[in-house]
Order: structure tokens, then C-alpha cells, then sequence
């Protein structure tokens, strides 16, 4: 029974890579033009698609493997605790004597979370977390919800409300700052950092397996998604920080089709890090009035626009010789850190 206290080498199969790529870009989190030379399906006007002439080599890649016939990874963290892949989302879940709890029951991939879970227990699914709101991580969430206790920060559940989407349950028990869930001796810590990579996105700490589930913040070796996908940078480095306090060796990101290690998470804070320093230097660099003076533009919007430009430019290549080579995103994402750091920096603390 469930006591929730408020303390607050594989072969290939017929669904390839591709596919689980664009079911990822159906979901929100990639987007991208047709490859170029594809006569089919032309650009919108106005788009003009990157040549071999302008292409920019990549840094840091890491390989998504061929998954198996199954169509989905399953690997075993600690005893009763399993990793779930698709390739390119990722969630956990654990089977206890008494039942399971499922956390993310990530969209499009429902019944193969389905499946791995009658790999290792016929028992069913008892308590389902949410990480935080959002459709991609939890959009067949209906698919394990009847006789299913869901849990999840207020803030999700007011989202939730709001939304009314029928794939997405409202939660039926919440909390503010921590909780603390047990099922069949397993202890299970929910963490609410504050704001950061949205309202609600908490962690989700096994202390007794050292495993720990922090979603969307630091997918390891890889800088963060666009523009750090978030509402309050700020908050999310300091949720990133307050992570790291914990005792844990593994770490489920919620992307990618392996789990990180606590040193890859330390990474990836490192580049939050070293973006702010890198973005501080280059607005020392960068001369607002120069850049207006220089601009053929009479749009002074179009001219704040130049001005963020050359600022995320300077800022980028300050950062490329430690951290191109180290993770991946970067020739994609670098810019629209240091933009995201330029506009902390001029409206919530001075560098």
C-alpha cells in the first residue's frame, strides 16, 4: 500500500532511428528543415537552406545505437529499478513487491513502456509520477492511469487544469517543496527546486539505489536544449546545484538512450557556468553604440536585434575551444545560451 507523507549490441527493426526522431519533432523538442536537394518538399519563402559551402562541421557526437527488435532499450540501475529508452526520451520505473511506480510515461511510447514492465513483474502499476507537465514527457500518462494513485508538484496539477487534456490526468495527490512516497520498502524522494526549466519539474530521488531522475536540465554530454529551454535560468542552475548535494552515482535526464553519471551532470552545470562567464566577458566586448552606429538599419528594434547578435557571437566563440569538443548541441544551442544569459544579465543582475 502506498503511504505518501507530505515532509515536506542490437539488431535492427522495422521502427528505425528516424522514426523515433520524428516522433521527438511531433513532440516539440526537435525541429528542423527537409535535407537540402530534396526536390519534394521545397522551403518556405524566404528560407534559405544551409550548403556544403556554409556547413559548419560538428563537435562532440555520441552515437544513438541501433535499439532492438523490441523497439525500446530496458536496463537495470539497482535491484527493482529499470531505465527505459526509446532512443531519444527516457524515463524509469520501479517494480516493488506490492506494485509498480512508473514515472513519465513518455508520449508515443506508452505500449512499450507497457511491455517492458511485463518483462519484469506481472504486478501493476501503482503509484505514477509526473516529472513535470509537459506533453512530451507525459502524454500517455491515460494509458496507466485507472486504479493508479498520480503524483505531482501543485504547479503541474494546476497546469493541468488548465489544459484539460484527457492524456494527461490530473493528479490526484500534490505537494510544495518535498514529499516523501514509499511503496514495497522503497523509499521514493519528490524535490521541488523552485522554477527552472518550467513551474512544477521536481526530482525524483531513490536515496537506497544512489539513482536520481532530474528532467529536461542536463541530458549528459550535451549542452542544454534551446535557449536552455526555460522560464527562470537563474532557478535552474541553482536546481542543477542543489541536485549535486545529493548522494546518487546514476541519473536518469530524460533524454538520450543512457543513463548519466553524477560527473556528467557536474559537466554539464560547468557549461551553464561557463556560458554566464563567457556571456559577462562579451557584453564587456561588445560596444552597444558601435554596433548601432555601424548598422545600415533605421529599425532601432532591428538594431537591439544586431546587438544581441554580435554579443551571442562573441560569447559563442569564447566558449567553442573548451566546449565543442566536450558536448554535443553546441554548433546548435551555444548562441541562444549566451542570449538567454545576455538578457538575465541586463534585466535581472548586472554581470
Amino acid at each position: 500500500m502506498c503511504n505518501l507523507s507530505k515532509t515536506h549490441p542490437f539488431r535492427r527493426y522495422a521502427w528505425r532511428i528516424s522514426g523515433v526522431l520524428l516522433l521527438w519533432a511531433c513532440a516539440g523538442c526537435v525541429s528542423g528543415p527537409a535535407p537540402a536537394g530534396d526536390a519534394g518538399t521545397p522551403p518556405p519563402a524566404g528560407v534559405q537552406l544551409a550548403t556544403s559551402t556554409d556547413w559548419v562541421p560538428d563537435g562532440y557526437v555520441e552515437a544513438i545505437p541501433p535499439l532492438p527488435a523490441k523497439g525500446y532499450l530496458l536496463q537495470a540501475l539497482a535491484q527493482d529499478v529499470y531505465f527505459f529508452s526509446n532512443g531519444i526520451y527516457n524515463t524509469l520505473f520501479v517494480a516493488t513487491p506490492q506494485g509498480v511506480i512508473l514515472v513519465d510515461p513518455i508520449r508515443g511510447a506508452g505500449p512499450l513502456l507497457q511491455k517492458a514492465i511485463r518483462e519484469v513483474t506481472d504486478l501493476p502499476v501503482k503509484i505514477m509520477i509526473y516529472s513535470h507537465p509537459h506533453l512530451d514527457h507525459i502524454g500517455d500518462a491515460s494509458l496507466f492511469s485507472e486504479g493508479t494513485q498520480i503524483v505531482a508538484h501543485k504547479e503541474t496539477q494546476k497546469l493541468l487544469q488548465r489544459y484539460k487534456d484527457p492524456a494527461r490526468p490530473v493528479p490526484h495527490i500534490t505537494f510544495g517543496e518535498q514529499s516523501v512516497l514509499e511503496l514495497g520498502g522503497v523509499r521514493v524522494e519528490l524535490i521541488y527546486p523552485g522554477d527552472g526549466h518550467g513551474k512544477g519539474n521536481i526530482m525524483i530521488y531513490l536515496p537506497q539505489k544512489r539513482i536520481l531522475m532530474f528532467v529536461d536540465v542536463a541530458t549528459p554530454k550535451a549542452v542544454p536544449f534551446k535557449n536552455f529551454v526555460t522560464v527562470d535560468i537563474y532557478g535552474q542552475v541553482v536546481g542543477l546545484k542543489r541536485a549535486l548535494q545529493l548522494d546518487f552515482d546514476t541519473y536518469v535526464a530524460g533524454h538520450l538512450y543512457r543513463p548519466g553519471t553524477r560527473s556528467e551532470m557536474e559537466e554539464v552545470l560547468n557549461y551553464y557556468l561557463a556560458a554566464k562567464r563567457a556571456n559577462k566577458e562579451a557584453l564587456r566586448r561588445v560596444n552597444i553604440r558601435d554596433v548601432m552606429r555601424r548598422s545600415r538599419s533605421g529599425d532601432i528594434e532591428r538594431k537591439m536585434g544586431e546587438y544581441y547578435e554580435a554579443v551571442a557571437e562573441a560569447c559563442y566563440r569564447l566558449l567553442k575551444p573548451e566546449w565543442k569538443p566536450r558536448l554535443m548541441g553546441f554548433e546548435a544551442f551555444a548562441r541562444g545560451h549566451c542570449d538567454i544569459w545576455t538578457a538575465f544579465h541586463r534585466t535581472h543582475q548586472a554581470p
